[in-house]
Parts: C-alpha cells; structure tokens; sequence
C-alpha cells in the first residue's frame, strides 16, 4: 500500500547522492558568488535607469500621484489605495473614468477618449537567489562524508504584465499576463471586469470574470509584502511528490491530507490537491461573479462582499461544474489615529474534493465527494510607520465513507483543520523596512492508515510551523531589495521503515530553511 506522500525514498535519496558528487566536482560557493555578482549588477543597471519621480505605476502615472497615495510600502495598499480598487480604479467618490488622463479624438461618429499606454500599462519583476536546505539532502551528504557546501539556486523570476483602466465612467477592467521561469507557465492569470457606483456612490460594485476572491479582504492571497515561494510537487498521481511545499501564509493552504479530484481527473496535473496549496477563497483565482460595496453609503464603516465562483467538481464519473458560494464582511474603523480593519469571511464548496488511498497502487475513491467548508477571521491594524495584518483560517470536510473497501473504511481521517498567518511590516527608515511572518497549521484529513497498512499507525497530518524574518531595501519607492529567510519550526518528523514507508522524512518538515536575496520591481 501506499503511504500518502512521496519523494523522499530511495529515489529522492540517490537523486541528493548524484547532487552530491557534483558538488564534489564543482564547489558551489563560485557558482553562487557568480550569480550573486550578476544580479547585483542587473539590479544595479535597472536601478540607475529607474526615474527619480514617486509616481510610477500606471494609475499614478495617470492620476500625477505619489506611490504613497496608495500603498504603504509596494505592493501593500493604504486605505486609500483599497478604496481607490473598490471604486473601479478611480479615484474616491467620484466616476471619472470616462475622461480623467485620457486624449479626446473627434471622429464622424462624436468623440472617443481613449487612454495613453503607458496610463494602462505596468509591468512587476520578482527574482529570487534561493538557497534551500532539506533535512534529506544534508543526511545524504553527511553519509557521504561531504560538509560546508553552500549552493544557491536562481528561482522563481516571475514577470507580471497588467493592463487596467476605465472605459467610460463605473465600467473598468484589469487583466495579468505572467510569466514564470519556475513553472514555465505563461498566459492569463487575472482578467475581469468592473461596474461600479451601483445604485449610489460605493453602494454596489460588480466584479465578473478570473480574480481573487480575497483581494479586498483584510489580508488578501495577493499584495504580500513576503512574496510566496512556489512549491517542487508533482500532483498528476497520488500519492503526489512533495519536494518541497510552498512557502506562503499557511493560513490560506487546502490544511486536508488525502484528497484528490476523483477518477477522472487521474493523471492531470492538479489531480492531488497537496495540503499545502492556497485553495477556496484564498486561491489566487477563481472564475466567477462578485457582489461588494457599502450598503449604507459611501463613507460607511461597513463593507460586504457576496460572490459565487464556477469549479470543476470533483467527481469518479465525469466531469461537472460546481459553484461556490461566499461570503466576506469587514468593518474599517479609526481609533487614536490607527486605521483599523477587522473581518470575517465563509466560503462554502460543494463536492470539492474525494477522499482517496493508495491500496498498493490501486486507487480507492471514497463513496462520494465531500463537500468542503472554510471559515476566517481577520484583522489589520495601520499606525505610523507599523503596518500588522493576521487571518485565522478553519476549514472543515464531511466524513468519507469506503463501503465498497472494507480496509480502506479502516483508515482515519479527521475532518476539521486550521490555520493561523501573522506577518507586522515597520518601515523604521522612508529606504528600510522590517518585516516578520509567523505562520502554523493544523491540519485535517488522512490521518493514520488502516491498521493491517500500516501497524504502528503512524500520524500524516502533522502540525507545521514556519517563521519569517525580512529586510526590504527601496532605492526607489518602486524597487524593493530584500533578504529574507523561512526557518520551518516543525522538528525533523521522520516516517517509519516497513510497510508503506520508507524511513524518509515528513515533507512537511524536510524543507528545514530557506535563505533568499531577490528584487522585487515594479513600472
């Protein structure tokens, strides 16, 4: 039978002893300390060509503002900034996106405003040296009589091309291209509409088409001051291979072990849905409609959002769509001159997922799929040059059923999971800025196999914990360098030798640290 994760066996093993040799026969630290030189210097040269003026991004381009309108430190947003996204990208209590910044062309049918590119257009760069150390790779090395080596790896570089602007008054639009060296992906990542002022100044606002759910949630999945660092998985089987889990707010991960799309998504990639995955409302994307605005006006404390996002549902028969329904109140409030922001959110997903074992290579679905169910609270807090945000996060799932295996209905599977993400930005220096993030998870889901599997029953779904300190430095308020580090907190969690496992370590806790320098742009 198979246990429920794998990478750390006896092929992980042999992969961290041919790493090995190689670093025996090219010593890392030259290789690095080249990397290290050539970012600098690209750095450097982007940094020297970059313009004196604040205002930089392509709405305050438009609207001849400073960055710190809108943002407290990139890509964090002021008060004043989120109410400049609520608002369909214009400015506050007004609906002047129909002439503001735009050329006026006369032609035989009446006249045409149209924006300037370069008032539409911007452009993110994100580039990481990473150095990731693994506690299999280090025992590896170890048997091997190898010490002192230091490698860093260039990864992710992400471009972020956005597009977004006003038609005419209350009607905007937003679209991301991006481009991921890590993932070789490129294509859409967010392209949506908005209809703003419905029925009064802020009162109702319409969003259709890909975006974040929780973009105008007190700690939004997008915006992080620390920038996720993708994960090295593969989800096309199960149990999928975690070699690395992604290092983001935990509060915003899928928590549940054991779960999968069902039969006919078998061999796709997203088949496994990896515990540690953003998912449901803190997903970086959903396809749907959303409802948001302030139902008693503008200048209200009260802010709502109700939306309804189309999935795939997972299934063992075919393929089907399934909608989520959410939920989101906030209540934004001023004491003492900090601007606070405290809110709540539920996102229901029906038949979102099946529960599924490895039964030594044979794939056991559950009876039917489970629905899934995510509740969080929140809050934010801006004071002076402080700037702390936390979210708690629960989710919960039905209990699957086997009757159709009976040793399958012997596993144990816990159906409630959480998490916590705290993360306080202090910008002691108008050049320098601080920040820590301290994340934990509880999770959910498969817990112990069956008993004839696996006799010892061995805990899956161990606690983690990671903790994350950076310094930010802005030579421009657009350009962000930084180091930063993700030390996991979680103990090293070793699984048994027999049975299902192989004596590898938990990847939820092999991935000891991870030590980073990298840039973060924006035009």
């Amino acid at each position: 039978m198979g246990h429920p994760f794998q990478g750390h066996g006896t092929e992980q093993k042999e992969s961290n002893m041919r790493l090995t040799e190689e670093s025996r026969r090219h010593p890392a630290p030259r290789a690095w300390t080249r990397a290290l030189a050539a970012a600098a210097l690209a750095v450097g040269a982007l940094a020297s060509l970059a313009p004196e003026a604040g205002a930089i991004p392509a709405f305050a381009r438009k609207y001849q503002a400073n960055c710190a309108l809108c943002h407290t430190n990139e890509p964090r947003l002021t008060t004043f900034g989120q109410q400049f996204k609520e608002n369909g990208y214009q400015m506050p209590g007004t609906a002047d996106g129909d002439t503001h910044g735009k050329q006026r062309l006369e032609g035989p049918q009446g006249p045409v405003t149209l924006d300037t590119l370069s008032q539409i257009m911007a452009v993110r760069f994100r580039g990481d040296i990473l150095h990731p150390s693994f506690r299999e790779e280090k025992d590896a090395m170890r048997e091997e009589g190898v010490t002192g080596q230091t490698d860093f790896s260039t990864a992710p570089t992400i471009v972020n091309l956005f597009f977004g602007g006003t038609v005419k008054a209350n009607l905007s639009y937003f679209s991301e291209v991006e481009y991921n060296s890590q993932e070789d992906h490129f294509g859409f990542e967010r392209v949506y509409l908005l209809f703003s002022n419905l029925g009064g100044p802020s009162r109702a606002n319409v969003q259709v088409g890909n975006f974040d759910p929780s973009g105008l949630y007190v700690f939004p999945t997008h915006r992080q001051q620390i920038n996720p660092i993708g994960p090295e998985a593969d989800s096309s089987a199960f149990p999928p291979t975690i070699n690395r889990i992604p290092v983001l707010p935990l509060a915003f991960a899928a928590k549940m072990y054991g779960l999968t799309l069902g039969k006919a998504y078998e061999g796709a990639e997203g088949y496994a849905i990896l515990p540690f995955q953003p998912f449901l409302y803190n997903a970086p994307s959903q396809n749907g409609l959303a409802l948001y605005g302030r139902p008693l006006g503008a200048g209200s404390p009260l802010f709502l959002q109700l939306g309804v996002s189309q999935q795939p549902r997972a299934s063992g028969i075919g393929r089907s769509k399934r909608y989520d329904v959410y939920l989101m109140g906030r209540y934004d409030f001023t004491v003492g001159g900090a601007e606070w922001q405290v809110g709540a959110f539920y996102h229901k997903a029906p038949g979102a997922a099946v529960a599924t074992l490895n039964m030594s290579g044979n794939m056991v679905y559950a009876d039917r799929p489970t629905d899934l169910d995510r509740w969080g609270v929140g809050a934010r807090v801006r004071f002076g040059d402080w700037d702390v945000y936390g979210t708690y996060v629960a989710d919960s799932m039905d209990r699957p059923s086997f009757t159709g295996n009976m040793m399958a209905a012997t596993s144990t599977w816990e159906t409630s999971a959480a998490g916590l993400s705290l993360e306080a930005d202090w910008r002691l220096h108008p050049e320098w800025m601080l920040a820590l993030r301290y994340d934990w998870m509880s999770p959910g889901g498969l817990s112990r196999l069956p008993k004839m599997a696996d006799p010892a029953q061995t805990q899956l779904n161990v606690d983690t914990q990671f903790i994350a300190p950076m310094i930010k430095y802005y030579p421009r308020p657009n350009i962000g360098l930084y180091a930063r580090a993700h030390l996991n907190l979680t103990g090293d969690k070793q699984l048994p030798n027999g049975g299902p496992f192989d004596g590898s370590t938990h990847p939820a806790s092999n991935l000891e640290s991870v030590l980073a320098l990298g840039v973060d742009m924006a035009f």
